[in-house]
């Protein structure tokens, strides 16, 4: 089963930091990433008042306006969603994510972050085993979580992939 998810940053992404984070994609969801480069955010979606992108609006527009699919973008900005005061990321199931690196500390944090929305990507919802697919409330709770898929996400995530897959060669 040959999946692939394209990866997107902006021009500010560290080259290093893409390269690590593609090769953990690869290995804990068992793709093929390809990778690509976004120069700049659209400014439609930054409220000044706050000082932050409005997440669900860039990714809306990747989905929407530029018919992308299975893509994970990666941006240096912070970003929010009503209702709440930021976000590390989000998702939109079997379609892309989008993931800010701006609060996140160092590159462990990066990682299990791009894994978890990328879990999301292929249909796992939030977790309550030790998983990192447990939902993170806030920065202390995002360093607790571990790095890696339970075996119940495992399960999942390989039901979905076959989905996915049976329904892409049809």
């Amino acid at each position: 089963m040959n999946l692939s998810l394209l990866l997107l940053h902006d021009s500010n992404t560290n080259e290093d930091d893409i390269h690590t984070i593609s090769k953990k994609l690869e290995n804990v969801y068992q793709i093929k990433i390809g990778a690509r480069r976004i120069q700049e955010i659209d400014s439609f979606a930054f409220d000044a008042s706050r000082e932050q992108y409005d997440g669900q609006k860039l990714l809306n527009k990747l989905i929407d306006d530029m018919k992308l699919e299975f893509f994970f973008w990666i941006i240096q900005d912070d970003l929010f969603v009503p209702l709440m005061n930021f976000v590390f990321g989000l998702a939109s199931k079997y379609h892309g994510a989008i993931i800010s690196f701006y609060r996140l500390e160092n590159l462990d944090m990066k990682i299990k972050e791009c894994i978890h929305e990328c879990g999301h990507i292929y249909g796992l919802g939030h977790c309550d085993n030790e998983c990192v697919m447990q939902y993170s409330n806030s920065l202390s709770e995002a360093l607790e979580k571990p790095p890696y898929l339970c075996d119940e996400c495992k399960t999942t995530l390989q039901k979905n992939k076959d989905f996915l897959y049976k329904a892409k060669n049809k």
